[in-house]
């Protein structure tokens, strides 16, 4: 049986860490709040508490979390994020959507708000990528408000502005090999070969050989630059954004796509004779 100074690390690193373990939460939580005088801990084990209360469907245990933190924090902002939650939980979307825009309304740096109302939206792209510029403008260095906007704008066939959007996660993530590929990805799925391309082969060079990559196995933007130099060979004139002294020649087109095709397959393991159907014989260099 742990104890109450162990069960009180173990919430607060949770809290740090972001993780919701919500059932050892719910047990954990009410057992800290019987055992005896939590000091002003006791505000941060409720919210968790009501929170982790939410995920489970307990909906009574929530709201009475809820409403002592409405007792002590009669004016917070942060409990009111609770209510739209629990808004939420009940099914009462529209109620929740008022709620957060009322408290946008008061202070337009409410990120909770803000994050809460997005995903609210998410099912109406409309409707979502104003409000996401929106946050975007005030949050402008929250990786994951961009890399949604790329992928909202890429469903929607806009894939200029997909780009855009993967252009400012690369500012703010410029170590993520990840950022390039999709660039690359989307740039080859608007038909701009030669921009997928140089994208595809920066993700690839930041990847990095065995020296520096012992995952040999990782070919996605090798895979990627193989369709890339395919097309130009096959369409040597199609639309590019790239200029023209910056644009790969023909040379260099044959020597990636045999290039890409060796990688491909020196990464062996399973599904080998699948990828050497899928390259052809033709590009299979034996």
């Amino acid at each position: 049986m742990s104890s109450l100074s162990t069960d009180l690390e173990t919430l607060a690193q949770w809290r740090t860490l972001g993780a919701r373990h919500s059932d050892e939460v719910v047990e954990i939580a009410a057992s800290a709040l019987n055992g005896g005088q939590l000091g002003e801990q006791e505000w941060s084990i409720r919210e968790q508490y009501a929170i982790a209360a939410l995920d489970l469907g307990q909906i009574k245990l929530a709201n009475e979390q809820i409403s002592i933190l409405h007792l002590k924090f009669p004016k917070s902002p942060r409990v009111r994020i609770l209510d739209g939650l629990l808004l939420e939980a009940k099914g009462d979307e529209k109620g929740a959507k008022v709620l957060y825009e009322r408290l946008l309304e008061i202070d337009e740096t409410n990120v909770s708000a803000y994050q809460r109302l997005i995903t609210l939206l998410l099912p109406s792209p409309s409707e979502t990528i104003p409000k996401l510029l929106s946050y975007l403008d005030t949050f402008y260095s929250d990786p994951s408000g961009w890399s949604l906007l790329a992928d909202l704008y890429a469903e929607q066939g806009m894939y200029t502005q997909s780009l855009g959007a993967l252009g400012h996660l690369a500012l703010i993530n410029g170590w993520d090999e990840g950022v390039l590929r999709r660039s690359g990805e989307v740039a080859y799925t608007a038909g701009d070969y030669q921009l997928a391309l140089k994208h595809l082969l920066r993700a690839a060079e930041m990847e990095g050989g065995k020296g520096v990559n012992p995952n040999t196995t990782r070919t996605r933007s090798w895979w990627g630059i193989k369709l890339s130099t395919r097309r130009l060979l096959e369409s040597p004139n199609a639309e590019t954004s790239v200029p023209e002294d910056s644009r790969t020649t023909e040379q260099q087109l044959k020597a990636l796509n045999e290039l890409a095709t060796e990688i491909i397959l020196a990464a062996g393991g399973k599904g080998l004779d699948i990828r050497r159907k899928v390259l052809g014989e033709d590009d299979v260099v034996r």
